[in-house]
């Protein structure tokens, strides 16, 4: 039994290496037990071993060494093997293995041809002759010479390492790629010598259920196995007894064949499941979105192509969820990404009736799913297709007994080819973002054309540039005190001054820079120039504050409070004199690090605001955790005042809630001498908008500063 194997477990532990007879010189392969890490601590990266003599001990090995290993000690289902790995790197031992080690070589290479996946063979090149040539022609990236006393595995992983995270897109792309598959791990930790201490890691939690977990023992796992599998881990258990830190067991669980990798650290023992791909052949594995088991965004695309190509007309529906970092906020990480994980099993559950040439379903990005269509083959009426998959898809999901609901956006297009199918993938993107913007709209029919996607991509080209040839214009917006007129501040705004299509506004320019992935750097410049600016302000204008806007990007950065500080040290602007005004129609992921970087900005002397109140996400999650001074009251708020009594306690509310937690308000959008009056009844301190003026270039705000003053 297993309670008995276990027990037989804590014994001291010998060496499992010992001397074959007529074998090769072998290399000392330490058995280095695995550190008894929490699941919860961040994943070691994913790597495939491949030993047709000694998998165990070398398993152990790389995984002393950091890496979280999916092993085999034989060439066969390669490709299923390499696909539910996940691994950056192939390790193929071909000691004493040759023939069968160069085949699986040139089978692993043949599963990348793009070669984004390293290659890492291990030889004894003194007694292989040419070793290292062969594995070089079979397809290997990285060669390890064993039979060397001096050969450093360690070091050769970290070179084979390198070679993949270039091949990826670089660090941050590989990094973000395994903390992804780190929260999709089904994984489970026991103390040996008390087998009611169990930990599961999220993704098994879901996958059980939180009345399994109370009842489900992991030597539930052996009970409900056949006897041929018993068999397997009995010898497992024998392998850990003698000495081998890790041992794999193929087995089945729920119908589905598994590689159940056991690693023993010592006082405990842990699992983790590998899940293997039933038809991995069917499709290109470096295609896969991992963690909700469809296509990814580049095969979405070459089906596509395909298609147009051929001539036919292909229908386009991009799908989202709109309340998805909202989920992730409230739930956490896992949570999302389980709730993507079974929208990608419903999508093809509703599919299934359409064949795999007429149909494909692909996640693109984040909460983003695409469905193409091959119009004319069963689908005729793209956007009737898409109500129907928003209607059976988007139902609410119960996970861990909490009901969540989900809210879903889709956008349309079509295309007939042979034509560009990234200017399809574009105007349907697009379609959906609208779609997204709006509270009332669920399906946007693409209205752009090609010019219009085109004009997109050129904006997203140019915006580099023009922060290098100063395009980005500034202008400020005068804040006033209500009840004396007073001018107190200003507000900072952006505008692009394109050369061709005149002055673009703030929406369209920050929409450009987040395409085109340079919010960041979009920001920064913004912040010098105002900053920069503001400090040419004459002496007798220095009471006047200064409000920038900040996105929920800047403050998930590291280097938020360093940029904001060099910014005013630069400048000369005194930072007392400077507000922060956050936009609350964006969600921040993660409010304390916010928290924690705003408090320390407001010990230097700058104030905090939220912008746009009553628009966005979490207002009472803002309000309670974040450290504020000032709250800005909505336009859209502010323009209804003087229509219903409803309209006015709104409002009225409001601002009673603002002054109640020791916040000054502001109120946006201001026209008439109604809303004006109505505002200061209701005791709102500061406004700004055109009844007293619209934002004016440097030149003009300074004139109409010193008029006022």
């Amino acid at each position: 039994m297993v309670e008995k194997d276990l027990a037989a477990m804590q014994k001291n532990r010998i060496s499992a290496l010992s001397a074959r007879s007529g074998r090769t010189k072998r290399r000392n392969i330490p058995v280095t037990p695995a550190q008894s890490a929490s699941i919860e601590q961040p994943a070691a990266k994913h790597l495939f071993l491949l030993s047709f003599h000694d998998r165990d001990p070398l398993a152990a090995e790389l995984s002393g060494l950091g890496w979280r290993v999916s092993s085999a000690r034989r060439g066969d289902e390669l490709h299923s093997r390499i696909a539910s790995s996940r691994a950056l790197i192939a390790v193929i031992d071909v000691r004493d293995a040759e023939a069968e080690g160069q085949a699986a070589i040139a089978e692993v290479h043949a599963i990348d041809p793009r070669g984004s996946l390293a290659i890492l063979a291990l030889g004894d090149a003194v007694r292989q002759c040419d070793i290292a040539a062969k594995c070089y022609i079979a397809g290997a990236t990285h060669f390890l010479d064993l039979g060397n006393d001096n050969a450093d595995l360690a070091q050769a992983l970290k070179f084979a390492n390198r070679y993949a995270e270039n091949m990826r897109g670089g660090r941050n792309a590989t990094d973000q790629l395994q903390q992804l598959l780190a929260r999709s791990d089904e994984a489970w930790s026991f103390r040996k010598s008390d087998l009611n201490d169990v930990m599961f890691s999220d993704q098994m939690r879901l996958g059980l259920g939180p009345d399994q977990i109370s009842r489900y023992p992991v030597t539930g796992f052996y009970r409900n196995m056949t006897d041929k599998d018993r068999a397997r881990v009995r010898g497992a258990m024998g392998r850990l007894r003698s000495g081998s830190a890790q041992a794999a067991i193929p087995h089945h669980w729920n119908g589905e064949k598994v590689i159940h990798h056991l690693h023993d650290a010592g006082d405990r023992l842990h699992g983790r499941i590998e899940r293997l791909y039933s038809d991995p052949a069917a499709e290109n594995w470096m295609e896969r979105d991992l963690l909700s088991g469809l296509r990814n965004g580049a095969a979405a695309r070459t089906w596509i192509r395909d298609g147009m190509e051929q001539g036919r007309e292909i229908g386009f529906v991009a799908m989202g969820l709109k309340n998805f970092e909202t989920i992730n906020a409230a739930y956490g990480r896992s949570v999302g990404d389980e709730v993507m994980r079974r929208i990608g099993q419903r999508l093809i559950a509703t599919t299934t009736e359409h064949s795999s040439e007429s149909i494909l379903v692909a996640r693109m990005d984040g909460q983003n799913f695409v469905v193409a269509l091959n119009l004319g083959e069963g689908v005729t009426d793209t956007p009737a297709f898409a109500d129907g998959l928003l209607n059976k898809v988007f139902d609410p999901v119960s996970i861990d007994g909490r009901k969540i609901r989900l809210t879903a956006r889709a956008g349309v297009a079509s295309g007939q080819g042979p034509g560009d199918e990234a200017s399809l993938v574009r105007r349907g993107i697009l379609a959906l973002a609208e779609a997204m913007a709006s509270d009332s709209v669920m399906i946007k029919i693409s209205a752009s054309t090609d010019k219009d996607v085109l004009l997109e991509q050129q904006l997203e080209g140019e915006l580099a540039h023009a922060l290098e040839r100063n395009e980005i214009t500034i202008s400020f917006q005068p804040q006033i005190r209500t009840d004396t007129g007073q001018l107190i501040g200003a507000e900072a705004l952006a505008r692009w001054n394109h050369p061709k299509f005149g002055f673009l506004g703030a929406g369209t320019l920050f929409a450009v820079a987040d395409r085109a992935g340079l919010m960041e750097l979009l920001s920064l410049h913004i912040h010098n120039r105002v900053l920069e600016l503001a400090a040419q302000w004459p002496e007798s204008l220095s009471f006047l504050r200064l409000s920038i806007n900040v996105t929920a990007g800047d403050l998930a950065s590291r280097r938020f409070v360093t940029n904001i500080s060099d910014a005013i040290g630069k400048s000369g602007f005194s930072g007392d004199r400077l507000t922060l005004e956050i936009t609350e129609s964006e969600l921040i992921s993660d409010l304390d690090s916010a928290a924690d970087r705003l408090k320390e900005l407001r010990e230097l002397g700058l104030r905090v605001a939220i912008d746009d109140f009553g628009t966005g996400y979490s207002s009472l999650a803002y309000l309670k955790n974040l450290p504020l001074d000032y709250l800005k009251i909505d336009s859209g708020l502010t323009g209804d005042i003087s229509g219903s009594e409803k309209d006015q306690v709104v409002v009225r509310s409001i601002i009673s809630m603002a002054h109640s937690l020791g916040l000054s308000v502001i109120a946006e959008g201001v026209e008439t001498e109604e809303q004006l009056a109505l505002l200061s009844e209701q005791g709102c301190e500061f406004y700004q908008g055109f009844l007293r003026s619209g934002p004016l270039v440097p030149e003009e705000f300074e004139i109409f500063a010193l008029r006022s003053d």
